[in-house]
């Protein structure tokens, strides 16, 4: 038998319950309503659901039931034996597949004892949690039962038998012959020995990657937790999970809801720097963050969920920053006060994260299933007085104990240092530019002072010294020419006497031409002669 898609509307005196299948033999279908039990049958489909009130039973035939093929889905239309009552937790769908009674883990299947109101339990979960009271974990007996992880510590012995899937999931190393308190004590010891001071501070300056995931402000900031809507696909997953009941005692149940925020903070975290779009990093990024899941931690004081997330949160990601480590605290708290519908979206999107990241899927199987399964069922006050607590805890960077305060300040300094190192240098490379501005050019022999004419050398600054000569001739030249015409008519003499010697060398070569021949005649006649 198949288990069809549902969902349950009320209002004051009915209920109406949408079922959608689509192959069903609609002449086949039976409808049963005993009490607070309905029963849908019309082959291949099959549906129980438990209701927390009562109903007229279908004997009375009280009910109305069509068909719609529009959507392929029945609708069947119940009376309320109590007008006005309000029926809880229809949202809830694996509470209202799971028989009344059904129990947890490893346990005989017994009826669970107790008065109910509005189908929730008045038991010791009606007992005020002290979330800042240091709680005492729960001894184990490693003779029979050996040391124990998974959710509310219910599970031992699943690596010995998968020794190789151990690496691809977990960080800590031999969990079933490690108990809490010495894997917490490893867990502190890794982190301390890998936080990485150089990536923190890179990402401590360079701010515009986390300044952007600071400034996101996500969409349930928005709402308010009666406008929480779970999707199809999360109404999809929520049928294929167990049912069950989880019977915890209030120690196992602090450690879950303690669990609960770690597990969060890293679904937030992944949310904030991912703006709100999923990554193939996402499964990493919740796995690593969270304690619980990598190192399978049990948190019995809620400083120390946030101390550890905050810790987690600038030694293993990609992006370190300490304002964004608070910003995510926020978003838990948030998340927190929206109550268990947005709890329950988050966690069933962190399910479909493992189940596409293999090994991640045994997280889901130690820990995200029972988890759907157990928040289904709690109440919402609880959730409040958590995330009330969250809010006004404080965590500094002292209580980290990464030593952040005095590395952020060591870093300033030398970044001062290279700034007044940077600032003399500059001051140096301003003299030598004063220093080449009161050199003296010589040109042809003659001495120019750098303030002989400012404007030359202004010119000749963005030239070179070749052309700066060049201008500086020429200025010189023009300016003298317009000095007086008395200097015009010496420069003419002047070149009229260069003139008049170019004359006098073009004779002179002709007088040295004509001496030669001289002297070639006597030569001659001294010869006659002496003949």
């Amino acid at each position: 038998m198949l288990t069809p898609k549902f969902k349950v509307l009320q209002d004051d005196k009915h209920l109406s319950v949408h079922i959608f299948a689509p192959y069903a033999r609609i002449s086949d279908a039976e409808i049963n309503i005993d009490g607070e039990s309905f029963t849908f049958y019309s082959s291949p489909y099959y549906l129980r659901l438990t209701f927390s009130g009562r109903l007229v039973d279908s004997e009375l035939e009280k009910h109305t039931a069509k068909f719609d093929a529009a959507v392929g889905a029945f609708i069947i239309v119940c009376e309320k034996e109590t007008p006005g009552q309000h029926f809880a937790n229809l949202d809830m769908l694996t509470t209202l597949l799971a028989p009344h009674g059904a129990t947890g883990v490893n346990k005989p299947m017994i009826e669970v004892v107790g008065d109910e109101k509005d189908g929730e339990l008045l038991d010791e979960q009606d007992e005020d949690f002290d979330w800042m009271y240091e709680q005492t974990l729960p001894e184990e007996n490693i003779v029979t039962g050996g040391h124990k992880y998974g959710f509310a510590n219910n599970t031992t012995g699943v690596f010995t038998a998968l020794q190789n899937e151990l690496k691809g999931v977990v960080d800590v190393s031999d969990p079933d012959n490690k108990s809490a308190s010495q894997r917490r004590e490893e867990r502190i010891t890794h982190e301390l020995r890998v936080f990485d001071e150089d990536h923190y501070l890179a990402d401590y300056f360079e701010v515009d990657t986390a300044q952007q995931c600071v400034e996101f402000i996500p969409e349930f900031y928005s709402i308010t937790s009666d406008e929480v809507e779970l999707s199809d696909q999360d109404k999809e997953d929520m049928m294929k999970l167990p049912r069950k009941e989880h019977l915890l005692d209030k120690g196992a149940q602090s450690i879950v809801y303690l669990g609960l925020v770690d597990i969060l903070y890293s679904w937030c975290y992944n949310h904030r720097v991912t703006l709100g779009e999923n990554c193939v990093e996402s499964a990493w990024n919740v796995a690593k963050l969270s304690s619980t899941l990598s190192w399978f931690d049990s948190f019995t004081h809620l400083k120390d969920v946030a101390v550890g997330s905050v810790r987690r949160s600038v030694t293993f990601p990609l992006i370190r920053n300490w304002l964004l480590s608070q910003e995510v605290l926020k978003d838990t708290a948030q998340i927190l006060s929206l109550g268990r519908k947005k709890v329950l979206q988050c966690l069933l999107e962190i399910q479909r994260f493992f189940n596409s990241s293999e090994p991640r899927y045994l997280l889901n199987q130690l820990y995200i299933t029972d988890y759907c399964v157990w928040i289904q069922r709690i109440k919402d006050n609880k959730l409040i007085s958590l995330a009330d607590s969250l809010k006004k805890l404080k965590i500094s960077k002292d209580d980290i104990c990464l030593d952040l305060e005095d590395l952020e300040a060591a870093a300033h300094l030398v970044l001062e240092e290279e700034e007044e190192n940077a600032l003399a240098h500059g001051e140096n490379i301003n003299n030598i530019v004063t220093d080449f501005a009161g050199l003296t050019v010589i040109e042809n022999g003659a001495a120019l002072g750098a303030n002989d004419n400012e404007d030359g050398l202004k010119k000749g600054a963005a030239i070179n010294p070749r052309e700066g000569l060049a201008q500086l001739s020429d200025s010189d030249s023009s300016s003298s020419e317009s000095d007086s015409e008395d200097d015009s008519d010496e420069d003419s003499d002047s070149s009229d006497s260069s003139d008049d010697s170019s004359d006098d060398d073009s004779d002179r070569d002709g007088s040295s031409s004509d001496s030669s021949e001289l002297d070639s005649d006597d030569d001659t006649l001294s010869e006659s002669d002496e003949e």
